[in-house]
């Protein structure tokens, strides 16, 4: 990414945050309770950004999964996996393999919502008993 571009990126960031804050503290729960999730969470999804999270519908789709179908279906679990995905420390990893075609190979090993995705695809749970 350019200079240019990262100077954007940090003038909307900043903007973004700022606008954030500008809410007063009814607005803000109202936000929070509006979108299902608690009020610091909202905080810290505003200071990941616009594309936190981005990963995950992408992640769906080469997972042959419906991302569309499934949020119409179950909108608190996607809901709860997008924040996950949000909040994850892995996403550059993420979007790299997404990148490279190889995300359905590599995400079980790193990704939060790695069970949940086996589940919606109908995939047994991993087997943790030991004979």
């Amino acid at each position: 990414m350019g200079l240019a571009a990262t100077i954007r990126q940090w003038q909307s960031s900043w903007a973004r945050a700022h606008e954030f804050d500008d809410l007063g503290p009814e607005q803000r729960q109202a936000l929070a309770r509006d979108i299902g999730v608690p009020e610091d969470v909202v905080v810290r999804l505003v200071a990941r950004g616009p594309q936190a999270g981005a990963e995950l519908p992408r992640l769906m789709q080469a997972l042959s999964l419906n991302p569309e179908r499934i949020r119409h279906e179950r909108a608190a679990l996607v809901r709860d996996m997008s924040v996950t995905c949000s909040e994850c420390g892995v996403a550059a990893r993420c979007r790299r393999d997404l990148d490279r075609g190889q995300a359905s190979l590599t995400y079980r090993g790193y990704c939060p919502n790695a069970e949940t995705l086996r589940e919606l695809r109908g995939e047994r749970p991993a087997d943790l008993s030991f004979s």
